[in-house]
C-alpha cells in the first residue's frame, strides 16, 4: 500500500495530525519540530502568521488576530450572539445566513481561516513524512450538524486536501484504543479540554459506532481549574498584604501563568512549592499546595461534568453499569482528581494510556489507514517503550522496569538512605535510557514520610513499579522496618511519539560510553565519601595500631583522592581509591575485629 491518508484533529485550541507507521499509529512530529499547532491566526501585510507565530499578536494586534474559529464553522450570526460578545475581532453577516470575520480591510469565511490552519498542518506533515499528502480524515465534535461538517470538509478542500471521511471526535478516541474491534457494547468518552466539556455515549454494533447521547458545557474546562488556583493564590497574597491591588493586567497574567504551572506540576506530584513574583510591586511570595487540596477545591467543577454525564446516560436510557469502556480526551483529564472522579462515577478504570491531547488524531489516523486499505494488525501500548525508574544519589537513573517489557508489568527494587536520621525520602520518577536523570524525562515525584530516625543505610525502602495493561503506572514505596508506605499514579507514555522514542534510544547508544563514565564517576565519589567517613570514625584506632609513616601515607592519599574527585576520568579516581584501600586495609581489619569483639561482649556479659 503506497497511499497515505493522515488523520487530523482540527481543534478549537490546538490542531495536530497523525499517521500509521510500521510500529503503529503515532502523532506526526518530534520534540524539536512540535506537531501541535495552536489554532491561532494573525493577518499581516505579508500574509498569515499561524500557531505560535500568531500568539504574541493576540495582545499587540487583537483586531487582526483570530482564535476559536472552530466555534464559527457553519453557523449563522443569530446563533453566535453569545460567542461574538466575547471575541475581540469583528464578525459580520454574510450570504445564506452565514458569517465572515473582518480583519482590517479584508473579510474571510470561517472555512477560509480553518483552511490556513489545515494548510500549515499539511505542510508540516509533508516535511516530516517526506511525501506529498493529498488525503485526510478530519474529526469534528459529535454535536456538529450537517452544515458544520460540510464547512469542515470545505476548509479541507481549500487547503488542498481530499477529506475522505469526517468522523466524530469521541469515535476517533474509541478507535485509538482498538475498541472498534469489540463486537458490541457502550463506550463513554469524557472530553475535558481547556475551555469546554463534552460527554458522548457511543454504542458499538459490529465495527460501527453510533452516538446515542451527548451532553456538555461550553464554559467549563482547564481554564476554570486555573481560575480556582488564581483565587487561592490571591487570598494567600491578601492575607500577607491586605491592601495589595491585583487587578492590573500584569498581576493577573502572572497569577494565571503560575496557576497553570502549578496545576500541571500537581499532575505528577503530591505537593508543589511555587513562587509568586510581582516585580512591579516588589513582592516575592512563596507557598505550597498539595494535590488533595486542589482536588477539594475543584469538586464543584467536577460535579458539573458528572451532572452532564448523568444527563447523557439518562438520554441514552442507560445506567452506570451499562457502560463497558470509558475513554478520556482533553489535556485537563491529566489532573489526577479528574481521573479518579471519572473512575468513581462510572465504576471502572478509564483508558488513559494514550496522551489525551493526541488520542483523537491517532484514532483519525487509524481510520485513514483502514480506508487506504491497510490492516489493523498492530498492537497499541503492548510494551513499556522506555525504561522506568527513579533518581538515586548523585542524580543517577536507577532503572526498575526496562524498555520493551511486556504489559502488564511489575518490578521492585530495595533502596536505602545516605543521611543519618532521615525521616522522609523523596521518590523522583523518570523515564529514559540514559545513565543520569538530567538526560531522562521526569514523570512525577512523591514523598515517603514518617520513617523513624535511623542511621544511614539502615532503612530498607522497597520501591515497586506497576504498569497495568492500560498503560497506567503506579509507583509505591514501602519502608520494611517501620511499615511506612506511600504511592502515586502517573502516565508513563504521556507525550512520547515513536519518533521521540527512537531518538531517545539512538541517543542512549551514542552516549553510552560517556554516560557509563559519568555514572561511575558519581558512584566512585560516593564511595570516596564513605571511605573518608570510615577513616575519620576510626582514626583513634589508627593512632594506636599504625606508625606515623603509615598514618601520613593515608592522609596524603586522601588528599590525592579528593583532588581526583574534581576530574572527569572515573578510572583515574578508581585507581587512587584502590591505592587508598590498600593503605587502610590494616586499619579496616583492626576496626572490624574490634567491632566484632564488642558485639560478642554485649551478647555475653
Amino acid at each position: 500500500m503506497t497511499e497515505t491518508i493522515i488523520g487530523i484533529d482540527l481543534g478549537t485550541t490546538n490542531s495536530l495530525s497523525a499517521s500509521v507507521f510500521e510500529e503503529g499509529p503515532e502523532i506526526i512530529g518530534t520534540a524539536q519540530d512540535a506537531c501541535m499547532v495552536p489554532s491561532l491566526l494573525s493577518r499581516t501585510g505579508n500574509g498569515w502568521l499561524v500557531g505560535e507565530e500568531a500568539r504574541a499578536r493576540l495582545i499587540s494586534s487583537p483586531t487582526n488576530s483570530v482564535y476559536s474559529v472552530k466555534r464559527l464553522m457553519g453557523r449563522g450570526l443569530e446563533e453566535l450572539e453569545e460567542e461574538i460578545r466575547e471575541l475581540p475581532y469583528q464578525v459580520e453577516a454574510a450570504q445564506r445566513k452565514l458569517v465572515k470575520i473582518r480583519l482590517g480591510e479584508e473579510s474571510f469565511t470561517p472555512q477560509e481561516l480553518s483552511s490556513v490552519i489545515l494548510s500549515r498542518i499539511k505542510e508540516k506533515a509533508e516535511k516530516l513524512l517526506e511525501r506529498t499528502i493529498e488525503k485526510a480524515v478530519i474529526t469534528v465534535p459529535a454535536y456538529f450538524d450537517d452544515a458544520q461538517r460540510q464547512a469542515t470538509r470545505d476548509a479541507g478542500k481549500i487547503a488542498g486536501l481530499d477529506v475522505v471521511r469526517i468522523i466524530n471526535e469521541p469515535t476517533a478516541a474509541a478507535i485509538a484504543y482498538g475498541l472498534d474491534e469489540k463486537k458490541q457494547g457502550y463506550v463513554a468518552v469524557y472530553d475535558l479540554g481547556g475551555g469546554t466539556f463534552d460527554i458522548s455515549i457511543l454504542e458499538l454494533k459490529g465495527k460501527l459506532f453510533k452516538v446515542v447521547a451527548t451532553h456538555g458545557d461550553t464554559r467549563l474546562g482547564g481554564d476554570d481549574i486555573d481560575r480556582v488556583l488564581v483565587t487561592l493564590f490571591t487570598q494567600s497574597l491578601l492575607d500577607q498584604y491586605p491592601n495589595l491591588d491585583l487587578e492590573d493586567p500584569s498581576s493577573r497574567q502572572i497569577l494565571r501563568k503560575t496557576a497553570e504551572e502549578v496545576k500541571i506540576a500537581l499532575s505528577g506530584s503530591m505537593e508543589v512549592e511555587y513562587i509568586l513574583e510581582l516585580p512591579e510591586k516588589r513582592i516575592k511570595h512563596r507557598g505550597q499546595l498539595k494535590a488533595d487540596e486542589l482536588s477539594r477545591q475543584i469538586e464543584p467543577l467536577l460535579k458539573r461534568t458528572f451532572d452532564s454525564c448523568a444527563k447523557a446516560l439518562s438520554d441514552a436510557g442507560l445506567k452506570h453499569g451499562d457502560i463497558d469502556e470509558v475513554v478520556l480526551v482533553g489535556g485537563s483529564t491529566l489532573v489526577p482528581a479528574v481521573r479518579k472522579g471519572v473512575e468513581s462515577f462510572f465504576g471502572r478504570t478509564p483508558h488513559v494510556a494514550i496522551d489525551p491531547y493526541k488520542v483523537v488524531a491517532i484514532g483519525a489516523a487509524i481510520q485513514g489507514h483502514l480506508l487506504a486499505g491497510g490492516r489493523r494488525d498492530f498492537l497499541l501500548l503492548d510494551v513499556v517503550p522506555l525504561a522506568l525508574g527513579i533518581e538515586t544519589l548523585g542524580g543517577t537513573f536507577s532503572k526498575v522496569i526496562t524498555a520493551n517489557t511486556s504489559l502488564p508489568a511489575e518490578e521492585s527494587e530495595v533502596f536505602t538512605t545516605h543521611v543519618d536520621q532521615q525521616t522522609s525520602i523523596e521518590i523522583n520518577i523518570f523515564q529514559g535510557e540514559r545513565e543520569l536523570v538530567q538526560d531522562c524525562r521526569s514523570l512525577g515525584r512523591f514523598k515517603l514520610r514518617g520513617i523513624p530516625p535511623m542511621k544511614a543505610g539502615f532503612p530498607l525502602v522497597e520501591v515497586t513499579f506497576r504498569v497495568d495493561s492500560n498503560g497506567l503506572l503506579t509507583v509505591s514505596a514501602y519502608e520494611k522496618r517501620s511499615g511506612t508506605e506511600a504511592q502515586i499514579e502517573v502516565i508513563p507514555s504521556h507525550g512520547l511519539t515513536q519518533m521521540e522514542i527512537d531518538a531517545i534510544m539512538e541517543a542512549s547508544f551514542e552516549h553510552a560510553v560517556d554516560d557509563f563514565n559519568q555514572r561511575q564517576l558519581i558512584e566512585f565519589k560516593q564511595t570516596a565519601e564513605r571511605v573518608f567517613r570510615g577513616i575519620q570514625m576510626n582514626w583513634k584506632i589508627a593512632e594506636e595500631i599504625l606508625d606515623e609513616d603509615q598514618r601520613f601515607s593515608i592522609q596524603k592519599q586522601m588528599e590525592i583522592v579528593k583532588q581526583k574527585m574534581t576530574s572527569e576520568d572515573s578510572q583515574i579516581l578508581k585507581a587512587e581509591l584502590d591505592a587508598l584501600g590498600n593503605l587502610t586495609r590494616p586499619l579496616a581489619d583492626s576496626a572490624m575485629g574490634r567491632a566484632v569483639l564488642e558485639e560478642l561482649q554485649q551478647q555475653n556479659p
